[in-house]
C-alpha cells in the first residue's frame, strides 16, 4: 500500500511539473514558421498580420500571402513544402491563435498599437527574432497585468473601456 501511495504521489508531482512547464498546454502550429528568417528578408509584420494597426484582431497569414513567395520552392524545407500541400488540398493554413480574450473583454490592436504607440514586443516578446513559432503566449494577459500597464502609461482603468 505504501509503495502504491508513493508511486501515486510521484506521479502527481510529475503531472504537476508537466503542466506547470507548459508541456501539456503547447499549441503546435501547422507550419514551423521562422519569424527571424522572414524579418531578415525585410518582410514586415503587416504582410502577414494585415490588421494589427487598425482592427481588434491582427490577422494571420493567408495561404495566398505565403504563396506570393513560396509558390515555387525556395529551399528544401519540409515546412515550406507544407504550404504547397495546403494549396493542393484547397485548404487555408489552419493557424492556431495563442492569444485570446474572454467574450466579456474588448481588446483592440488599433487602440494599443496605433493610438497607444505600443510596440509588438510589449505583449508578444521578441517574436521577430524567433526561429520557430511560440507554443504559448509570451505574456499571461490577466486583468491585473493589463491594469498595471494602463496605470504605468496613465491610461484609464475605467471598467467600461475594456468590459462591454
Amino acid at each position: 500500500m505504501r509503495l502504491f501511495l508513493l508511486g501515486l504521489a510521484i506521479g502527481l508531482c510529475l503531472l504537476l511539473l508537466f503542466f506547470s512547464l507548459g508541456i501539456g498546454g503547447r499549441t503546435g502550429q501547422p507550419i514551423s514558421f521562422n519569424h527571424k528568417r522572414h524579418q531578415e528578408q525585410g518582410i514586415e509584420c503587416l504582410t502577414c498580420h494585415p490588421h494589427y494597426k487598425d482592427q481588434t484582431f491582427s490577422g494571420m497569414p493567408t495561404l495566398s500571402t505565403c504563396l506570393e513567395c513560396h509558390k515555387d520552392p525556395l529551399t528544401q524545407s519540409t515546412e515550406e513544402e507544407k504550404i504547397r500541400q495546403f494549396e493542393k488540398r484547397g485548404q487555408e493554413i489552419p493557424w492556431r491563435r495563442l492569444y485570446g480574450q474572454p467574450d466579456h473583454v474588448f481588446f483592440s490592436h488599433r487602440r494599443h498599437v496605433t493610438l497607444g504607440k505600443l510596440e509588438c514586443q510589449q505583449c508578444h516578446g521578441n517574436i521577430g527574432q524567433s526561429d520557430e513559432p511560440p507554443n504559448r503566449p509570451w505574456v499571461k494577459m490577466t486583468m491585473r497585468w493589463c491594469m498595471d500597464c494602463h496605470t504605468a502609461k496613465k491610461v484609464t482603468n475605467d471598467c467600461l473601456v475594456c468590459h462591454v
